[in-house]
């Protein structure tokens, strides 16, 4: 094997190590995936369900107050100076009759914060929905706009090239070179900014994924669509969204742990009644064991707290009517947020079908301008008005695509929906 053929060898072998290197770390990711990994993986989200069981159990622990508390006691006592020897024993069941409302108080209480939970745990989905579509669409963009900088530098070295021509042969000015050679280094300096946006979007994706590596994400296939009922008779109907909307439903919620919060503090201004039974065995030394077997029943009257009692029912009071105001505005705001979301993801909608119709016509167009710039029948100003204008709409097309899905992602969380199971 002589030195040509051994060098040619190692080319291709080390070439081959870095693809096969290349195939091993890229990740290929398809929507499908990307919503069942968010799912599992997604930081906020799994945060959002562990604060929803949590709730659970504080729900489970406030009945605690309908059931018998028992204790146990023991007690072991040694005089050095008589030197006698004693020990007690007891077990004590207390079981709590009326306590002025104050354990159904914190039942409810616990099933606010409970129902509140479910709501974050809702509005969380929809955010991580939102979050996952502005990533991933993100990343398609990226490796459109990369695709589309790279061809439109390709037509740029070719119209250099054929201007360079027609100046040489004294059939353009320098002007209109040094004009091609600027569009050139413009077409560039897209491509750089569209890698650059690559690297972005791909640690923002990575992000809601719950990954830590992001540098090799790669993303592949569409994002389904639907298409809004702007062209048929049917209204929206907002009041009932509004009503069904997470972020209402959590303020509801919390004007309910208030209206509760009143229940809880005025319950000290009642009697508590307990009924109470122990069984106790004791022994002093050189004496026989003494068993007794005590019941007992009590009631408590508040008199007198210093005024906690009274500051803290002012204080819920308050806090009520406080909660029953931000309902109505989580209502209004709501209501705005939803037709505003609706609104931008029609004319999402109708923009892209415009600005697709406008890259048909704009193609059209460059191919005729083209052959007759080749030809010499228009001039530099009018075949160059025509390249840039298919060139505009190549990119505001892509930009309207990943709009047109952020409308959409946008509609679907003013709603407190998405792809989130």
């Amino acid at each position: 094997m002589n030195k040509f053929t051994t060098g040619l060898f190692l080319i291709f072998f080390c070439f081959h190590g870095v693809s096969h290197a290349y195939a091993q770390t890229n990740q290929v990711v398809s929507w499908e995936k990307s919503i069942q990994e968010a799912s599992l993986s997604n930081p906020e989200l799994l945060s959002a369900k562990n604060a929803l069981e949590s709730s659970k159990y504080l729900v489970k622990g406030s009945r605690s107050g309908f059931l018998p508390q028992v204790t146990a006691t023991a007690n072991y006592n040694y005089d050095s100076t008589n030197n006698p020897k004693y020990y007690t024993g007891a077990i004590t069941a207390t079981e709590n009759l009326f306590s002025g409302f104050l354990d159904t108080s914190k039942i409810n209480q616990a099933k606010s914060t409970k129902s509140v939970t479910e709501a974050n745990l809702e509005i969380t989905k929809a955010k991580v929905s939102f979050d996952l579509k502005s990533a991933f669409m993100g990343l398609i963009f990226s490796q459109k706009f990369i695709k589309l900088s790279e061809d439109i530098i390709k037509r740029r070295e070719a119209n250099v090239k054929l201007v360079q021509l027609k100046y040489e042969s004294g059939r353009e000015n320098i002007g209109s070179l040094n004009l091609s050679k600027a569009y050139l280094a413009q077409a560039k300096l897209d491509r750089l900014q569209a890698v650059n946006s690559l690297e972005v979007f791909q640690s923002q994706l990575a992000q809601v994924l719950g990954r830590d590596d992001y540098n090799s994400i790669e993303v592949t296939g569409v994002i389904p669509l639907t298409t809004p009922p702007y062209e048929s008779n049917r209204k929206i109907d907002y009041k009932n969204l509004v009503a069904e909307s997470p972020e209402y439903k959590k303020s509801f919620y919390n004007e309910e742990f208030a209206k509760t919060s009143i229940l809880l503090a005025n319950s000290n201004f009642y009697p508590s009644l307990y009924l109470s039974q122990s069984v106790e065995r004791s022994k002093r030394e050189s004496f026989s064991p003494n068993n007794s077997w005590v019941i007992s029943a009590g009631v408590t009257f508040p008199l007198f707290s210093g005024g906690k009692d009274y500051f803290t029912f002012k204080s819920a009071t308050e806090l009520y009517r406080g909660s029953v105001m931000t309902r109505k505005n989580t209502e209004d705001l709501e209501l705005t947020k939803l037709k505003q979301a609706y609104t931008g993801y029609v004319e999402a909608v109708m923009k892209l079908e415009v600005d697709q119709a406008f890259v048909v016509a704009g193609s059209s167009r460059q191919r005729i301008a083209q052959a007759q710039y080749n030809n010499g029948l228009i001039s530099f100003n009018d075949w160059d008005i025509i390249e840039n204008d298919l060139i505009i709409r190549q990119k505001t097309l892509l930009q309207s695509e990943r709009d047109r899905v952020l409308a959409e992602a946008a509609w679907e969380q003013a709603q407190g929906k998405g792809v989130i199971p």
